[in-house]
């Protein structure tokens, strides 16, 4: 999605910023944007709870149904980064996962008079660039994951990557390995 949209929790200024587009007069004035952002960031947390009480079903769906639901790949992606954030802050809090989002389903199945029992597996795999390379070089399927962890990686080239996307020499970024990978 285009970073020119209006101010959400981020501006376009902070947007700017975290690309690394943005230069500051000085370190402390870097220092106060990051403050900024970090201070909406906490705010914003505690506004999801009026959120979920207060903001009309109506309302809610305009805005997931109408507009996320009609934009696609972009849509599932922020909706995954979200969960992606949300889930790393919780992990950071001490909270348990599993516990935060069994209330948070029940909280909003409430809402349709039911309540729901949630159980998650969670199984954790080390990534190792070598690893990965052998099964990529093997021609084995890779998950989402595993393809981002490689392109982040400075252990291969993004030739490489290209050749196993596309079978030819190019550049590949972030949205055409998404792509490849919700295309199935």
């Amino acid at each position: 999605m285009s970073d020119d949209r209006d101010r959400g929790i981020l501006s376009p200024s902070d947007r700017e910023y975290l690309h690394g587009e943005a230069e500051f007069s000085s370190v402390q004035a870097e220092r106060n944007a990051r403050a900024r952002i970090r201070d909406r960031l906490y705010e914003s947390t505690y506004d999801f709870e009026l959120l979920v009480e207060q903001l009309a079903d109506r309302d809610r769906g305009l805005v997931f149904e109408k507009r996320l639901g009609d934009e696609g790949k972009e849509a599932y992606d922020a909706l995954v980064s979200a969960l992606a954030f949300l889930y790393q802050g919780i992990e950071e809090t001490g909270i348990d996962f599993e516990d935060a989002l069994a209330e948070a389903v029940n909280v909003a199945e409430a809402g349709n008079d039911r309540a729901a029992t949630v159980d998650l597996d969670l199984t954790f795999h080390t990534l190792s660039a070598d690893e990965l390379l052998r099964k990529l070089r093997a021609g084995e399927t890779l998950s989402l994951t595993e393809m981002a962890y490689l392109q982040q990686s400075d252990e291969v080239s993004q030739a490489e990557l290209a050749r196993y996307f596309s079978g030819e020499e190019e550049t590949v970024d972030d949205g055409r390995i998404q792509s490849k990978v919700t295309q199935f």
